[in-house]
């Protein structure tokens, strides 16, 4: 199968949109949209929302003057419903619009009714107490949807407030069920200059100009600046909503190919050679290489099958806000605070916020600081100002949290799949079987183990030089805390132990034989939640 370019609506045609340009790219002395707490500009998955939802409203606006229904709402802006840029096109996809799920969530449908699934059942849209019923807070994946859902609605807050025409047509609902249809559902597109599907539609203005210079232009928080610095590559990384692609399922062992056909600006999608594919097997498709939680996350379904790889999350003291497992689609951070590629603004507002939540970050840090392995007593902090090399040690592993507390790598590890054999189901509402269980235990925990060293050393390791190795590695932007003997490495063993057992005590209830039974509807948000949170050997998220 193939589908045409004409089909596919791109984040690119979103940044080309004329409405888009003008009220949040800063085009023609317009305002240039950002998150409010960080200065950091939005991800184009926020404009291709805005996009869409403005195609909507321009397809409905003829049929909410002669329609009585309250699910239509009149829309009075015609500089909102101004679909003369795409006049040509519109109608064509009008279809896929149409499918795209409802806006609405139903709180008081039960799981499994008819009611809950004519609407977007999805974890970013669930009510707040339907979440914490079915996920231990602050677990790794719980942490995964509350950022999300923190993106969603601080780009729907900063788009409200660069343009008032916005603010006027859409509310929070709206695009709140709309961003996680892009999330969800649009696939990757690797575009280069000579892709024809790069340049159509394209102004006839900007007819001549590179590919690279027009992504250059547009400041979001994957293009623009960042772009400009980072960029090595002939292709470009866009992102596009696919009809009909985007209504299969993914699977890492999937029974069916797809590919960003460059010479044709079409996804081909053809059978798998490797999976063997049977009038009415359910069809499964790749969206990469996901963990459960973050598969449950973005897209609200896992296979359940062992399939997929987990992860453990180590940093039970404090809340790393760098780059929380969504990269610079989002973060709690200035950019430059953790990304080096980006540059402060030189705004003395944003750089003082920086130190703000550094300093804040400093005294939860402190708390991994309290144990000392490998000390009789503990080392406590004297008013005396005769030199101490305990004390000025301690103070050094604190410098050191500070640098690493928002590298993702040094608190959270990847587990491989526990049966990466697993095949594709051949119905979605059928239990998944497992495949061979390959007991693989190799991790790449390097950053992670360095940490717990970190925490671990005492005075007499390093060759009795561990004060002088942490000032050093203080000058170093890539410095770890490699293996220095068996006594060292039998405290950061203890000091993995503890913090595991520190990150598992979080489940509280869900630990209990109670917490543990499997709900008996498969696929359903419990059946899900419960194999994303389940302590079982086969299943789910680790600590």
């Amino acid at each position: 199968m193939r589908l045409p370019r004409p089909l596919q609506i791109w984040d690119l045609d979103a940044l080309r949109d004329e409405f888009i340009q003008t009220e949040f790219l800063g085009v023609s002395d317009g305002p240039l949209v950002t998150h409010r707490e960080t200065g950091n500009p939005l991800d184009s998955g926020a404009f291709l929302a805005v996009h869409l939802i403005r195609l909507i409203h321009g397809l409905r606006v003829g049929e909410c003057n002669d329609s009585e229904s309250q699910e239509c709402t009149q829309l009075s802006s015609s500089e909102w419903t101004n679909m003369r840029q795409y006049e040509q096109r519109i109608h064509l996809l009008e279809p896929y619009l149409d499918m795209l799920p409802a806006r609405h969530y139903d709180t008081t449908a039960t799981s499994g009714s008819t009611a809950e699934y004519a609407h977007h059942d999805h974890p970013l849209i669930w009510p707040k107490s339907t979440l914490e019923s079915l996920f231990p807070k602050y677990t790794h994946t719980y942490d995964l949807i509350v950022h999300y859902r923190r993106m969603i609605q601080s780009e729907y807050d900063a788009l409200g407030q660069a343009s008032k025409v916005f603010a006027q047509n859409v509310d929070f609902s709206e695009f709140l069920n709309m961003r996680v249809n892009v999330l969800s559902r649009a696939f990757g597109v690797s575009a280069t200059e000579n892709d024809s599907g790069a340049k159509w539609p394209k102004s006839e203005e900007a007819a001549n100009e590179s590919l690279l210079d027009e992504m250059i232009s547009y400041e979001t928080s994957n293009f623009g600046t960042y772009l400009d610095k980072s960029h090595q590559s002939s292709s470009f990384k866009l992102r596009s909503m696919s009809p009909l692609l985007d209504m299969y399922n993914s699977h890492p062992n999937p029974n069916v190919m797809w590919r960003y056909n460059e010479k044709t600006s079409s996804y081909d999608i053809r059978a798998s050679n490797k999976n063997s594919l049977s009038p009415g097997d359910a069809i499964m498709v790749s969206y990469g290489k996901y963990t459960e939680g973050h598969l449950f996350a973005k897209f609200g379904y896992v296979n359940g099958d062992g399939s997929s790889p987990t992860e453990a999350n180590l940093a039970v003291f404090h809340r790393p806000l760098g780059d929380v497992g969504l990269g610079r689609q989002y973060s709690l951070l200035p950019f430059h605070a953790w990304d080096s590629v980006s540059s402060p603004k030189g705004e003395a507002t944003q750089l003082d916020k920086t130190k703000q939540v550094v300093g804040m970050q400093s005294k939860e840090l402190l708390r991994y600081l309290i144990f000392d392995d490998g000390y009789k007593e503990c080392v406590k902090v004297s008013d005396n100002e005769e030199y101490d090399q305990h004390e000025e040690l301690k103070f050094l592993k604190l410098q050191h949290l500070i640098r690493i507390a928002n590298d993702i790598d040094a608190w959270v590890v990847r587990l491989p799949e526990k049966f990466p054999d697993a095949k594709p189901p051949q119905s979605l509402s059928e239990r998944p079987e497992l495949g061979t269980d390959t007991s693989k235990v190799g991790v790449n925990a390097k950053k992670m183990l360095s940490t717990c060293r970190l925490l671990s050393l005492t005075v007499d390791d390093i060759g009795r030089e561990a004060v002088d190795y942490l000032r050093e590695g203080l000058s170093s932007d890539k410095f770890e805390v490699e293996k220095d003997g068996p006594t060292l490495e039998y405290r950061t063993m203890m000091c993995v132990a503890r913090m595991c057992g520190v990150a598992m005590s979080r489940y509280g209830e869900y630990l209990t034989p109670k917490g543990r039974q499997e709900p008996k509807e498969f696929g359903s948000r419990e059946w899900n939640a419960w194999h994303t949170s389940s302590d079982s050997p086969e299943r789910g998220e680790q600590a």
